[in-house]
């Protein structure tokens, strides 16, 4: 099965399929060979006080070999993608291969059906525009955050990011594949200052061309929650309501795929472990795994071992159906891989990982839902996620910053305070969840709209 989407030298497909029949043969009679080209561009800029304070561009290709053999698998790499090259690595996974445990759940998938509907992934704007061109977009953010509010004194950093990559993918079981995908980005980190005090506040766009990034409102939203900080003070420890603003709910969301994590759960490492089935949310929470969304920043035709891509509903309703699997984790669960291969790059075999994974949005923005709720906690900012959740134990203890909601409004803004509390109590005290969706293009592509929870401990000083 070919995949599609790719300008690309449509003959390297050909002659991949040609070195994996020529490598089975070297590594033996019953061996399986998988090759995955990966070609990716991009370029960073970082912008300070008018000038450009860094701009990177990244220029890499590789070629990684998996070669199975009764269930022994090696695996080696190379950047020289020419026939010598790729032989040389292939003798190298074969030699890998002989000095591995044999494992019954190492082989190569049998190719399947790939969808050929455009995903609207790739933009050629993203290589037409030219360097200049996209730094003056980085200076440009950074002028507009200095205007949006005179306590707005200076910028942090404001940046401009972009990236392309070109995926070739060929096995001896007969798949062949190519696709091109590419996003970009943009952020900024705005300092406000009155009375001797400073607050730092953060936004940030992204898109699949240029263009389409919203410089404007990202200098606002970035600018607003730093004049909104200036004199918070922390608060007494209380239960609360709490509203979280849709980027803090998508950080909320990484933290939850980890947890969805079939290689996770298979290791014990989930606090989700031995619960499919089970109510594990409320039933407003609905999360999905959705590959094939169009424009997404985490969408493929087929995963990184050629398994195409699919939706999928993690937790429906608030009941947990499934995890997130590739083949091999997808083996020894007894189930069928959910297309979630993922390589970091060329250079390493697959994984699991998530492609767009959010919460589906249901009604209301973030003002409609601090209105619903009429006294709480609004949360702008988690601080020390990764440190403060644990995935595998489910506990929560992070600090936060925010405001007071007083009548349904936004109040006094709050900092020194810490979001107690288990996952699961969390998930399963969500009382409205908005239709504000938004991606962050971390670990993929994780999405959420804001969020409503009730019953949550906030501890804090006073």
């Amino acid at each position: 099965m070919e995949g599609s989407g790719s300008p690309l030298d449509r003959a390297m497909l050909d002659r991949m399929a040609e070195w994996c029949e020529e490598i089975a043969r070297d590594a033996g009679s019953g061996a399986e060979v998988e090759l995955f080209l990966q070609e990716s561009r991009g370029l960073q800029v970082r912008v300070f006080s008018g000038g450009v304070e860094d701009l990177r561009y990244s220029h890499g290709r590789g070629l990684g070999i998996r070669v199975v053999k009764e269930g022994r698998l090696g695996y080696a790499y190379t950047t020289d993608c020419r026939w010598e090259g790729v032989r040389r690595a292939a003798e190298e996974a074969i030699r890998n291969s002989r000095y591995s445990d044999p494992d019954e759940h190492n082989f190569i998938p049998h190719p399947r059906p790939v969808d050929l509907e455009d995903l609207g992934i790739y933009h050629p704007q993203l290589l037409e525009w030219d360097a200049s061109r996209k730094v003056e977009m980085a200076l440009e953010l950074e002028r507009l955050t200095l205007a949006a509010d005179p306590r707005v004194r200076k910028v942090e950093a404001a940046s401009y990011a972009d990236g392309v990559s070109e995926v070739f993918l060929a096995n001896s079981r007969g798949f062949r594949g190519s696709y091109l995908s590419g996003h970009c980005y943009c952020y900024v980190f705005p300092i406000a200052e009155e009375d001797g005090e400073a607050q730092t506040g953060f936004s940030f766009d992204a898109a699949i061309k240029p263009e389409d990034l919203d410089l404007g409102n990202v200098a606002r939203e970035a600018s607003e929650m730093a004049v909104s900080q200036l004199g918070a003070r922390s608060h007494p420890s209380f239960r609360a309501v709490v509203v979280l603003d849709r980027m803090v709910a998508a950080e909320f969301v990484g933290f939850l795929a980890a947890a969805l994590n079939a290689e996770a759960v298979l290791k014990g490492r989930s606090f989700l472990v031995g619960r499919e089935g089970e109510q594990v949310a409320a039933p407003l929470v609905t999360v999905v795994d959705d590959g094939l969304l169009r424009g997404g920043l985490g969408s493929y035709p087929f995963d990184d071992e050629g398994v195409p891509s699919c939706r999928k509903e993690l937790i429906e309703d608030g009941v947990l159906r499934g995890f997130l699997h590739n083949t091999y984790t997808a083996s020894r669960a007894g189930t069928a891989s959910t297309g979630n291969a993922s390589r970091i790059s060329f250079r390493e075999p697959p994984r699991v990982g998530a492609s767009n994974i959010f919460l589906a949005p249901r009604k209301g923005d973030r003002d409609e839902l601090v209105r619903q709720v009429g006294e709480g906690i609004f949360i702008n900012q988690l601080i020390g996620v990764h440190a403060g959740a644990n995935p595998v134990t489910g506990e929560i203890s992070l600090g936060a910053t925010g405001r007071r909601i007083r009548n349904g409004e936004l109040a006094e803004p709050l900092r020194e305070i810490t979001l107690a509390g288990s996952a699961l109590d969390f998930l399963r005290q969500v009382v409205m969840v908005g239709e504000d969706l938004v991606f962050l293009p971390f670990e993929g592509s994780l999405g959420a709209p804001s969020l409503a929870v009730e019953g949550v401990m906030i501890s804090g000083k006073g």
